[in-house]
């Protein structure tokens, strides 16, 4: 009773800071209180200044990503399974996290077969993260829905949710276990898990976790700045201003810090899904023979349905009109400077040693960009 007495009156005091922000979370709804409480801890924020965005469909690497940073954001030693692309940061430490933990079960190989970081997260396997998570208990009773086998992997972890009250079935024979959740929904589970069950066998952050400050070192400055405009052009996925007939403005500015090494951003005034071409050329007006090009392909979920697409998930391709080669060009796996909503690209290029292609060769080109949905 303490318990939820508690929860209760955090609730309260939570309402009127963060979460009333946005304008999308309606206070009189189960989950105002959850999300408030979730970015007020830093579990979780916005997917935008003043948008939450509850009913979108959260992931399964979200919500493994919302597990570790509400357990204080542990470092855990390993690597990443093989098969899995490319994930974000905070996804890759938070499977890293979730295997060691015992969250996300690797006994069986690879994950991959399982797992995928990019797909919704169901009803079924969000219980069975949260009741590994808060030490596998026993329900007192097997679960009665009828829809979920005794032998599902996620049987005992619903017998238990429903009994600690963390969620209910979808009916009174039917627990719907294969119904994707949504961010509203999850924040939801999660709150009532830690703050109602009592049964948490990860350490809970309430307060920021203390983080030794960090070596003062001097910024790197770059050795040179290239900056230019051109066209970009919207997919049109969600109904918004920006359509797919329309002709935007695109900004580009490339900062190069060595010879082998340069950043590129590019900023589109629509989001980072509704385009998935990002082309930077440097030429010489009077001789467009030297044009050099420099295209980002970017993959998005959002394009699951629409574009076919092979190979990784973020790439770069170098042209040279006048027959010189890039050599291997690789990419930072840090793209955690992209602001998906608000429409920035930052992309970190090294050219390999020994390349016929250098920044340094560039001198005075004038630089151009172009934003395209054509892969």
């Amino acid at each position: 009773m303490k318990k939820t007495l508690a929860a209760f009156f955090l609730a309260l005091t939570l309402l009127t800071g963060s979460a009333a922000a946005f304008s999308d979370v309606d206070e009189g709804l189960y989950y105002a209180a959850p999300i408030a409480w979730a970015v007020e801890r830093g579990i979780t924020t916005g997917t935008s200044e003043d948008t939450f965005s509850p009913d979108a469909l959260c992931t399964q690497g979200q919500i493994l990503t919302f597990l570790w940073r509400a357990a204080g954001s542990p470092l855990a030693e390993g690597e990443s399974p093989a098969g899995l692309p490319d994930l974000n940061p905070d996804f890759q430490k938070a499977l890293i996290w979730a295997l060691d933990a015992g969250i996300l079960d690797g006994s069986a190989g690879s994950p991959a077969a399982s797992f995928d970081p990019a797909a919704p997260c169901s009803r079924g396997t969000a219980m069975r993260f949260l009741w590994r998570y808060s030490g596998s208990p026993a329900a007192s009773a097997p679960g009665a829905f009828t829809d979920v086998p005794p032998a599902a992997g996620y049987a005992q972890a619903v017998a238990w949710a429903v009994e600690s009250g963390i969620t209910s079935g979808t009916s009174d024979t039917t627990f719907s276990p294969d119904e994707p959740c949504t961010r509203g929904q999850i924040a939801a589970f999660l709150y009532r898990c830690v703050n109602e069950t009592g049964e948490t066998a990860v350490r809970i952050s309430e307060d920021p976790v203390p983080q030794s400050p960090a070596p003062e070192t001097e910024e790197a400055r770059p050795l040179r700045t290239y900056t230019g405009s051109g066209e970009a052009r919207s997919m049109g996925l969600d109904g918004s201003e920006f359509t797919s007939d329309g002709i935007y403005e695109a900004k580009v500015t490339v900062d190069v810090y060595s010879p082998l090494e340069a950043v590129f951003t590019i900023d589109v005034p629509f989001p980072l899904y509704q385009a998935c071409n990002y082309t930077v050329r440097f030429d010489v007006p009077e001789k467009p023979e030297e044009s050099c090009v420099f295209t980002f392909l970017r993959w998005d979920e959002a394009f699951a349905d629409m574009i076919p697409w092979e190979g990784e998930h973020n790439r770069v391709r170098f042209t040279d009109t006048s027959g010189r080669t890039a050599g291997d060009l690789s990419l930072s796996p840090d793209f955690s400077g992209d602001d998906r909503i608000g429409g920035l690209l930052v992309r970190r290029v090294t050219v390999s040693e020994g390349s016929s292609f250098t920044f340094d060769t560039l001198g005075d080109r004038a630089v151009a960009c172009s934003v395209s949905a054509n892969p």
